[in-house]
């Protein structure tokens, strides 16, 4: 447990004759999670999502000939268990007051700035260890399918041919291709054809300028044909500092997805002060889970060509 903050630990702070002293010079990140996840609210300790697979093609028949009757298939559960988590600070009565520059001041308030650290982190671990089953330190999570969330062995709930969301191929023209087609040629539970397009591509900051030069750019990319960009315009690019691959990269259709985080308790801060000891104590607090309950509507490489 860390110790209270006291007036010697920041002498500095109480010396006039500094000129000033640096406290958050600069903006933070801003919320990128909220913009990715479909956003849910939670009153209970958990939530469970399920699925039921769609029903198949019509079978031909004849005149007066007798109806085949179709049956849904029950999929896969998944489970959110929702995460608490807390932090403080403890700061003496008299270096508060004496604080100089007024940064002690601010202190308090950087809790809630850390508790946006704290979702943004705990979101992009999805997808940061989205290639392993079992998620990482932040969101460990599997849904129900058991695999990863990019994974080539998506098991179909009727037994079929398992279906593969990744690949480790870079972020390029021809491999955008590959994931485009890939998507587009996505299976239900029934192996019937369900189309996901594409709309966002999310990257981390390694790779905005190879994500801008794709997208953006009149012409192809790389090549001196006089042929046009098909993928101008054609998706939202969503740079995220927290991503930690370099070279991973992903296509999301967030207007479908199942990539889901649940507010349990969202930040709260409060004040306790020890009458005995004039230390103050504030105090943070909340509660969140994050995961997807399904894996149909994202896709991910892992960028490194192995």
């Amino acid at each position: 447990m860390a110790s209270p903050l006291t007036r010697p630990g920041f002498a500095d702070t109480l010396d006039s004759s500094f000129r000033t002293i640096f406290y958050k010079t600069y903006a933070d990140a801003p919320f990128v999670y909220d913009s990715i996840f479909n956003i849910l609210s939670s009153d209970k300790q958990s939530e469970k999502d399920s699925s039921i697979s769609g029903l198949g093609k019509w079978t031909k028949s004849t005149e007066g000939g007798a109806v085949t009757y179709d049956e849904a298939i029950q999929a896969y559960d998944t489970s959110y268990t929702h995460n608490v988590w807390k932090s403080g600070i403890q700061i003496t009565r008299e270096l508060y007051d004496d604080d100089q520059f007024n940064v002690i001041r601010k202190l308090p308030a950087d809790l809630a700035v850390s508790a946006s650290r704290t979702v943004e982190t705990a979101a992009a671990d999805v997808f940061n260890n989205g290639f392993t089953s079992g998620g990482g330190g932040y969101s460990p999570f599997t849904a129900g399918d058991a695999v990863a969330l990019f994974s080539a062995s998506h098991p179909r709930a009727d037994g079929g041919t398992v279906i593969s969301n990744t690949s480790t191929m870079d972020l390029a023209e021809d491999s955008l291709e590959t994931a485009i087609v890939a998507m587009r040629s996505t299976v239900d539970d029934r192996g019937e054809l369900r189309p996901i397009r594409a709309n966002t591509l999310l990257a981390p900051v390694e790779l905005e300028k190879e994500a801008m030069i794709l997208m953006k750019t009149d012409g192809r990319v790389g090549t001196g044909n006089n042929d046009i960009n098909p993928y101008k315009g054609q998706f939202t690019i969503k740079i995220w500092d927290y991503l930690t691959s370099s070279t991973a990269w992903f296509l999301l259709d967030t207007s479908g997805h199942q990539l889901n985080f649940f507010w349990r308790v969202r930040p709260e801060v409060d004040q306790d002060k020890a009458a005995e000891t004039h230390i103050a104590k504030w105090i943070g607090y909340l509660r969140f889970s994050v995961g997807w309950s399904a894996w149909r509507g994202v896709w991910g490489s892992k960028g490194d060509n192995s």
